[in-house]
């Protein structure tokens, strides 16, 4: 049984970096590597200064990791 509509939560439009580990679901070294090839970036702007990245930025990051269909390279078998 899944989880009820109204115990999922409600994801910002920007995250700190625990945040966007738990909304993307992906290890921290991927989340680093995005860091460093530029597809999500880290910002102090978030309260007391905490650096936020943009949810878009994950987003558009899962897409590149999974593609349009929601995997990089689907798997063909032999007839």
């Amino acid at each position: 049984m899944g989880m009820a509509l109204e115990k999922l939560p409600h994801w910002p439009a920007a995250m700190s970096r625990d945040l966007a580990l738990a909304y993307t679901g992906v290890a921290d070294s991927q989340m680093r590597e995005w860091e460093s090839r530029g597809l999500v970036r880290f910002a102090p702007r978030g309260p007391r200064g905490a650096s936020i990245a943009p949810r878009t930025d994950l987003d558009a990051a899962l897409e590149l990791l999974f593609g349009a269909g929601g995997v990089s390279d689907p798997i063909e078998f032999d007839d």
